[in-house]
């Protein structure tokens, strides 16, 4: 694309690129990269830094008042009750698991647990190992307000206009500080809204690993 810019510079001159972006760095030299060098001096131009840090609210939640000596079965059932009074909470929810497995098990296990609140109209699957087609339909109803939770992968992640989203559920923990944000930051995208998140453990070694996460967010004080 550079290249082509840079022909088209050479064609027709007198142009103007606007560069737009959420998360790059160092501004300088990606705005340099961006308008190019005239005869090896970087062409002039106006950087805009609109640095504005999201409020976040995020809680990491036990499904039983003991997990230590909880038993499996019981964490996982009282997993899907706490999930689904969540749901039932809020506008729309988009919930990460960290398995294709994981998300299909999630789905099917919701609409036969609760078929009351879930049915194929109002919840639906988002992988990379699912059809075009299925993915374009789950993108199109979040964005129309027509599903009421969506349960996803990686695959929604970023990148994609997913429409509102008020709550971002992540069932057990995603591993990373910056995975954290990236996916919790998918929900409250009104002006003046909190991205809003629970995190959910079914084990203590999982209560150990969030509760980390959660007060290395603290420190660097994304969370206020």
């Amino acid at each position: 694309m550079s290249l082509s810019l840079e022909h088209l510079q050479h064609l027709i001159g007198g142009y103007t690129r606007i560069g737009l972006s959420a998360t790059v760095s160092p501004l300088e030299k990606i705005a340099n990269f961006l308008v190019g060098y005239e005869y090896g001096t970087p062409r002039d131009c106006l950087i805009v830094d609109v640095n504005y840090l999201k409020e976040l609210d995020i809680e990491v939640l036990s499904p039983v008042d003991d997990i230590v000596v909880a038993y499996r079965e019981e964490t996982r059932l009282d997993m899907y009750r706490l999930v689904d009074d969540l749901i039932v909470e809020h506008e729309t929810t988009l919930i990460f698991t960290n398995t294709r497995i994981g998300t299909e098990s999630l789905v099917y296990n919701l609409k036969k647990m609760f078929p009351e609140n879930y049915n194929s109209n109002n919840i639906m699957a988002h992988h990379s190992s699912l059809s075009k087609e299925l993915r374009l339909e789950a993108e199109n109803k979040l964005k129309e307000g027509s599903l009421r939770t969506v349960v996803s992968f990686t695959s929604l992640e970023l990148g994609i206009d997913i429409g509102y989203i008020d709550l971002v559920i992540l069932i057990n923990s995603p591993k990373s500080v910056s995975r954290t944000l990236q996916r919790i930051g998918r929900s409250g995208h009104r002006l003046h809204e909190k991205s809003k998140g629970k995190i959910i453990v079914t084990d203590r070694d999982d209560l150990v690993e969030c509760s980390i996460l959660l007060k290395m967010l603290k420190k660097v004080e994304l969370i206020r």
